[in-house]
């Protein structure tokens, strides 16, 4: 004799209900995505913490786990930093009463805006319209190393890695970028050649270590050789730094 579900009156099958066991899998899932979201920000704390301590622990557990929510908010985190900083290297160009704490770029911004308006004193920056445009051309240039590294390392080096991974390798190597722009966006406001000069040794430092994290993440995902992999790397940001200029020159 057949036996229905007390829940739903379907037909058990092995005394079990294929429609309620169905509903309970799909429920599980969903909660999984949903736990996987809210702990991608904790990831990226996890990443910032370890990425000084345990590099190459860090980059396997980030990489190699595949986080890619955590890649993505450790991209844009990076590109509205870059905004950050370009602001307050406005705001002490405009504000500041000494010339010690400028740099040689803060000297060619400050002159650059002199030429174009014919006067040192020119109006306050359009903090807003600066922040933005920093923002979405850092923005671009980091998904453009995305997808130029994929498509290096599947198509011409026959490598394995997904967009997926490609995007967790490029928000891990942003980790050490996006921590020297909210530090140089502090030390900007700090008068003294000597914190001038640190804040340049600060941005060196970090472009170095990111590359390094960059190359560290590509080896764990890419399945190519290693000396393939230096020729992949090296292409990613130089290509994507081109591309950049050549649309900054067309649309200016």
């Amino acid at each position: 004799m057949a036996k229905f579900c007390t829940k739903c009156g379907s037909e058990l099958v092995d005394s079990k209900c294929p429609n309620c066991k169905e509903k309970k899998e799909t429920k599980v899932v969903e909660t999984t995505e949903t736990e996987d979201i809210k702990t991608s920000f904790m990831s990226c704390l996890e990443v910032l913490k370890g990425i000084f301590i345990k590099p190459i622990d860090t980059i396997k557990s980030f990489v190699c786990e595949n986080k890619f929510i955590a890649g993505i908010i450790m991209i844009v985190v990076a590109a509205i930093t870059s905004g950050i900083y370009k602001i307050a290297i406005l705001k002490n160009i405009y504000t500041s009463k000494s010339a010690d704490s400028f740099t040689a770029n803060d000297l060619t911004d400050m002159l650059s805006s002199a030429l174009t308006s014919g006067s040192i004193k020119t109006a306050e920056p359009e903090y807003f319209k600066e922040f933005l445009t920093t923002f979405v051309t850092n923005f671009a240039e980091y998904a453009l190393i995305v997808g130029i590294g994929y498509l290096v390392i599947t198509s011409i080096l026959k490598g394995k890695a997904s967009i997926k991974e490609m995007v967790t390798a490029v928000g891990i190597s942003l980790s050490v970028v996006l921590v020297a722009n909210l530090l140089n966006s502090i030390l900007v406001f700090i008068d003294g050649q000597f914190v001038a000069n640190l804040r340049v040794y600060i941005t060196s430092f970090a472009a170095i270590l990111s590359t390094l994290i960059l190359y560290g993440s590509v080896k764990q995902i890419a399945g190519i050789d290693n000396n393939k992999l230096f020729v992949s790397v090296a292409s990613m940001s130089v290509l994507a730094t081109v591309v950049i200029d050549i649309f900054q020159k067309i649309f200016n």
